[in-house]
């Protein structure tokens, strides 16, 4: 039975070469809905920059004693086995799990993966840009896009971002597949129809939102969220 293995990995920095990993959360999902949970802190063995500590809330303390990438490799590997890797922005977690796994000797990942960045992006080429979404198609923007708000905290812990992962690659298959119940405004979906570049959710004098171009310079253009 094929199963898809929704995972997120906290980092002591960006590169997967030379930075680590200090947090792993990973749902392994059957076709059958059943489904198993891998989580562990993971000791660097080096320090955490305050910045990512910022980021993350994850602090030394936590991750000093907890098992190292050669204790965790093997388990991270195994769980993972032949089930399709999803991920937001995939190619980022990919590079640290890769990296990790040839360091200690084990196979590297070898089936296509999803990535929802790009699933995002094909669906939605300009998506507007809600209040703290951050960004067109980060997973907080499209957090609010599908109303999801309301039951993720969206931390930036490995466990919150993966639970809200699954529910977002579900509402874009949804939306690929034609079945999604919502239609949006192109400009919502497709960007500003003076100039293409992605909208920013704005809320006008009465609260209501309103579509707003921000390109630098003035674009100015403005739509209403309910048209077509």
């Amino acid at each position: 039975m094929h199963t898809y293995v929704f995972l997120d990995v906290e980092t002591t920095g960006l590169d997967g070469q030379t930075e680590r990993v200090i947090e792993i959360y990973m749902l392994r999902v059957r076709q059958d809905g059943s489904y198993e949970e891998f989580a562990s802190f993971m000791d660097p063995e080096r320090p955490i920059p305050a910045k990512i500590t910022e980021i993350t809330g994850i602090t030394a303390a936590e991750v000093t004693g907890a098992p190292t990438e050669a204790q965790l490799a093997p388990r991270i590997r195994s769980f993972i086995a032949e089930g399709t890797v999803v991920a937001h922005n995939l190619a980022f977690d990919l590079q640290f799990l890769q990296a990790m796994f040839r360091r200690q000797g084990l196979p590297t990942i070898r089936r296509r993966g999803v990535d929802t960045l790009k699933l995002s992006r094909t669906v939605y080429p300009r998506l507007c840009i809600y209040p703290e979404g951050g960004g067109s198609h980060r997973l907080k923007n499209l957090m609010y896009h599908f109303g999801l708000d309301d039951g993720f905290a969206n931390t930036h812990r490995a466990k919150d971002d993966v639970l809200l992962l699954v529910q977002v690659y579900r509402s874009l298959q949804a939306v690929a597949d034609g079945v999604y119940p919502t239609s949006f405004p192109t400009a919502v979906t497709h960007g500003c129809p003076t100039c293409g570049r992605a909208m920013h959710v704005i809320a006008d004098g009465n609260g209501c939102p309103v579509l707003h171009c921000q390109r630098p310079k003035g674009c100015g253009t403005t739509a209403d969220v309910s048209q077509p």
